[in-house]
Parts: structure tokens; sequence; C-alpha cells
């Protein structure tokens, strides 16, 4: 596949104090490819790209569009034949706006693979390349839990935002082990999901475990969702048909907290700005959905970053093989 800056001149950056890993080197020449380039001219960037990947593998193309659009609202839409360019704005826009932001977190990713996921996935938004996903593609460790990066023990108080039915308190418990934990505080916005919840702890004889029907925000109030069933993609609005009470964490819970995950489908700033205050006191692990927009990837490092600058900032992707979703940051 054409990448249309073969001819680029690569350099290193003064700030890498060793020899250049390939990583790095990839990284420079993205940088230099897109640093003197307006939006415009890596919007029609990524469309040749984008109708490449549609003539080489035009199933594959058809089947990756269909999931944008599915969930346009993380994205953005994709309909060329309309006129619709709104994935590739959201693309170009991060690429181009944000290309400092990506400049000051790469050298904060403290290994090699974090490197790896962040310059794949921000070619393959400039690209569309498969094979930028699929080689980052691994499952070595469960979500939200990787034990080359997380420790815990029996002192751990884990705050789960987003718990949708209970899976990631459970995958916890086989991660870590029954036992390694003090508390857990589990906060899910939707009854069928809270009811499934119940079920698991039930069933894998868990205790200690703190259930709650609230959202987690940046101030406490209400908003509202538009579905109660079984979903692990409702988002929080400012009008629907059920009210949800809206709670900063800083507010809600009263004792120190070691390790706090999310995965809220776009609500994650707003709820990691409800958390600052624990972040500065307690320097609890984190560990981050940002897959569901374009700027959560640098955005979330920076508020946290700027509330406790000691802090170790990894990358790991538990997604697909052939599009990028389910990456997190882990903040140790």
């Amino acid at each position: 596949m054409s990448t249309h800056f073969e001819s680029l001149e690569t350099t290193v950056p003064e700030n890498l104090h060793r020899l250049p890993t390939e990583v790095d080197t990839d990284f420079q020449r993205l940088i230099e490819f897109i640093k003197d380039k307006d939006v415009d001219e890596i919007k029609k960037a990524i469309i040749r790209n984008l109708n490449h990947f549609n003539k080489t593998n035009p199933q594959l193309y058809r089947n990756s569009i269909n999931y944008y659009n599915d969930y346009n609202n993380l994205w953005g839409k994709y309909y060329p034949e309309e006129g619709n360019y709104e994935l590739v704005d959201n693309r170009a826009d991060a690429l181009v706006n944000h290309l400092e932001d990506f400049k000051w977190l790469y050298p904060l990713l403290k290994d090699y693979r974090s490197k790896k996921i962040l310059v794949n996935i921000l070619y393959y938004w400039l690209m569309s390349d498969p094979k930028r996903i699929e080689g980052i593609y691994d499952r070595t460790y469960r979500q939200y839990f990787d034990l080359d990066i997380v420790k815990c023990d029996e002192n751990e108080v884990f705050v789960d935002i987003g718990g949708y039915i209970g899976d990631s308190i459970v995958d916890y418990t086989r991660a870590f082990g029954k036992d390694c934990y003090k508390r857990i505080y589990s906060y899910e916005i939707v009854s069928k999901n809270i009811e499934y919840i119940e079920k698991n702890v039930k069933i894998f004889e868990l205790d200690n475990i703190i259930i709650n029907k609230k959202g987690a925000g940046s101030k406490n109030g209400t908003m509202y969702i538009s579905s109660d069933d079984i979903s692990s993609i409702n988002q929080l609005a400012e009008s629907g048909k059920y009210a949800i009470p809206v709670v900063k964490i800083d507010d809600d819970i009263e004792e120190d907290v070691t390790f706090i995950k999310m995965d809220i489908e776009g609500g994650e700033e707003e709820a990691l700005l409800g958390c600052i205050q624990k972040i500065k006191d307690n320097h609890p692990k984190l560990a981050l959905s940002i897959y569901h927009n374009h700027k959560d990837m640098w955005k979330l490092p920076r508020i946290i970053y700027d509330a406790d600058p000691t802090y170790n900032f990894y990358i790991r992707y538990y997604g697909s093989s052939i599009l990028p979703t389910e990456y997190v940051i882990y903040a140790i």
C-alpha cells in the first residue's frame, strides 16, 4: 500500500538520548509528513488511502466503514457518496491540530510496546492500513489488568466506572485473586446491567462489592439515558427517558482509592475531572479507555499529568485485529 510519503528524509528527535528504535524513526517520519500540512491536505491524503483500501480489499473496507457508521457518535460518519466525510474530518483534525500533543505524549510512554501502539494507531488514522492494527493485536492479559504493569494486593480499593455486567470485577478477581482487594465500588447507569452485576457477584461469591446506580462526572447532578435495557454503549445526555444521578468520585467515595478503571463510552474525560482530588491525594493506578474518540488518547494523559506529573504512562491494545478499538491508557 502506498503511504504517499516514501521520499521523506527522516531525522531522529534530539530528546531521544539513545539510538533510535524502528518505532522512533516511524514516529518521526509521521511527524515530518504532517507538520507542514494543513487539515485539508491531510484530509485529501486520508481519502486517497481510504479509496486505496476499498480497491485492494473491498469487503474488509466495507465492514470497517459499516462499523464506524454504526457507532458514528464516537468517530464520525463516512458516506462519501453523500458528501459526508465526518470520520475523515475528525481524523485530520486530530493529526494536524493535536500533533504537538502526540509529540508530548510519545516520550512519556514508558515502553516500546506503548510507543508502537500509539504510532500504529496514528498511522491507521492516516492510511487505513489493517496491517498497522494487526501489528499491535495482542491478548496476553485481560483488559485493564496487564500484569506486567499493574500490581495489586489485599489492600486495594478498586473503583470500576462503567461496571456493565460485572465482567471487569470478575476479571479483576481472576487476574489477582478473590482475596486481593479490600473493597470494590461499581458504578453503572443501566438497571438491567446492574441485575447482571448482582448475579455475577453472587455466582462468584464476592464480598465487599458496593454497586451504585450512578454515573461519574465532573460535577454532581442529574443526567439521562434513553434506554434502560442491557447494553454496553449507553451514554449520559442532557435529556432522555430515564434520570440518572451523576457524582464526582471525589465526593462520593470517602475512603482512599488505589485503582480506578473507566470505560464509559466517551464520558471518561468528565469522570476523570471528578477524580482529580483522589489522583492528587492517593495516586491511584488508572486504567482508562481512550478509544471512544480522537482526543482521549492525548487529553486524558494531559489531565492526569497536570494533576500529578509523577505518573508513568503505558498504552495497551485489546481490540480488533483489523481496526483500532479497545485501547487503554495505564497511569501508574
